[in-house]
């Protein structure tokens, strides 16, 4: 599954002795992490761990036989049913109990998952994910580390890879949560446009071929993406698209952070169940997912970031980055002397979850297609309720998500009386259309009706480059709604919004 690059006619112009064939990891470090010392306890303690039996004296843990907890019942459906996640809902189905112990065999003790560890995560767990890497993406050459969920994975990779006054590029709507994280360091964000498909390879292109070091600094080396279920768009880039970035970042040495917390929530599938009678629902789902960027990641150029926070819960606060050996281990330097190693319990949970006694990788991907099936029948009545309540206005219009839980919301703001689209610029490439104020009296409507949306602009990445062609203030027309809630919250969140568009408009 290594993806082999073609030649590209978009880059065929561009100098060729700016692009590298060769890529020098260590040159893509922040200065921080240049400086960086191995956590020096941390060390002795992962050589201790090669000899089995070694007699420890010399870490600070409290002995095992002090800890208040001897065993660990997690609580969870029986992947048996033929439908998990309904039979779970309706209370139907069987439930499982698995196990984590101190004192007995399991697949991660307790003794080791509640003692000091090392920043990249016990063994068992990143061996775990590491094997379901491997049936879903087959990358070539990664290692796998554990993280504290997507959001402490993110703001480390910024720390790692980001000096001040760096540039990064990233999508010209992204998760501002993650973009606001790498400001402080004084990293500056460079947007890329879109479209309904998501990121445009060819203003990548032209970003950096025309990107002039004199007058703008060093030519940004890190992409942040979020290829599927886009966030806040909802859009899952295709492969062609997927194919012609990796290719323009091998050729501007460009580092890609593929953030792909809804990778797994894909719909209309089309899974084959002769493939999963004769091989497994592993198999199966890895067949029809997206090619990540990770799957083609021939050169060690993709730090792909995995989250359990939409497909078992948001507060295990668990995840795991996969990139090339040299970035994981400055990344788990980093961690030794940081925020440690993730938590115990949601480690215990993982092993015992994708191991022998419990759901198998199998059984999670099992459990993954049932929760897709039901997500995918959120989102058809979260349209089928839009077409009705919304669209028939013609005040707005939403594209139809291939995956993850948004909808963007196109309010078609040229039906409003009071638009203008020909605003003179308070500053030299400003909003040239009252959009932004539009948009933000009919946010406060909605809030007055008792709806929250997320408005265009708390996710907007305003262009300091002038070279956009038009502000991103006149493209805040939209909203991001979620259709991952209750069957009544999609109906009635729906009609509310549909009579505010009509008061607004009318």
């Amino acid at each position: 599954m290594v993806f082999l690059p073609s030649a590209t006619s978009a880059t065929s112009a561009v100098d060729v002795g700016l692009k590298r064939s060769h890529v020098d990891y260590s040159r893509y470090l922040s200065a921080e992490a240049r400086s960086r010392l191995p956590n020096p306890i941390k060390s002795i303690w992962k050589v201790a761990q090669v000899k089995p039996g070694t007699i420890n004296m010399g870490n600070g843990d409290p002995h095992h036989t002090l800890y208040p907890i001897s065993e660990v019942n997690f609580v969870v459906p029986s992947i048996d049913e033929h439908d998990p996640v309904q039979s779970w809902r309706s209370g139907t189905g069987e439930q499982n109990i698995i196990s984590s112990y101190k004192d007995e065999p399991c697949a991660l003790s307790l003794r080791t998952a509640f003692a000091y560890g090392a920043g990249a995560g016990l063994k068992d767990v990143r061996d775990a994910l590491a094997d379901l890497n491997d049936r879903i993406h087959s990358p070539p050459n990664h290692t796998v580390s554990l993280s504290l969920g997507n959001a402490d994975a993110l703001t480390k990779c910024f720390r790692l890879l980001g000096d001040p006054g760096d540039s990064f590029l990233c999508e010209e709507f992204t998760f501002s949560a993650m973009t606001n994280a790498a400001l402080p360091l004084g990293i500056e964000w460079v947007p890329i446009r879109m479209d309904n498909n998501g990121l445009v390879p060819s203003d990548l292109e032209r970003i950096l071929s025309n990107w002039d070091e004199a007058k703008q600094g060093k030519r940004p080396h890190v992409l942040y993406t979020i290829p599927c279920s886009q966030n806040p768009t909802g859009s899952t880039l295709s492969l062609e698209r997927r194919q012609q970035i990796y290719q323009i970042a091998h050729d501007w040495d460009i580092i890609i952070l593929e953030d792909d917390p809804y990778f797994f929530l894909q719909y209309d599938l089309g899974v084959s169940q002769s493939t999963i009678q004769q091989y497994g629902h592993t198999r199966a789902m890895a067949e029809v997912l997206p090619r990540s960027f990770l799957s083609m990641d021939y050169d060690g150029r993709v730090m792909r970031l995995d989250s359990f926070s939409k497909i078992v819960a948001p507060g295990m606060r668990l995840g795991w980055v996969t990139s090339n050996s040299y970035f994981a281990d400055k990344l788990d330097m980093l961690t030794d002397s940081s925020s440690q190693h993730p938590h115990g319990m949601g480690q215990a949970f993982v092993a015992e979850l994708l191991g022998s006694n419990g759901w198998g990788v199998d059984g999670f991907m099992k459990w993954i297609l049932s929760l897709c099936n039901e997500y995918q029948r959120r989102r058809d009545l979260f349209m089928d309720v839009f077409r009705q309540k919304v669209a028939t206005s013609g005040f707005a219009t939403a594209e139809v998500p291939q995956s993850g839980m948004f909808v963007w919301i196109k309010v078609n703001l040229e039906h409003h009386a009071r638009y203008s689209a020909s605003q003179t610029p308070t500053v030299p490439g400003g909003p040239t259309t009252n959009t932004a104020d539009l948009m933000d009296e009919l946010f406060r409507k909605l809030l007055n009706n008792g709806l929250v949306m997320m408005p265009a602009s708390t996710f907007a990445i305003a262009d300091r480059t002038g070279t956009m062609g038009s502000h991103i203030n006149d493209r805040v027309n939209f909203f991001r709604a979620t259709f991952v809630g209750t069957d009544e919250t999609i109906r009635n969140g729906l009609a509310t919004f549909g009579r505010t568009l009509e008061e607004f408009f009318l």
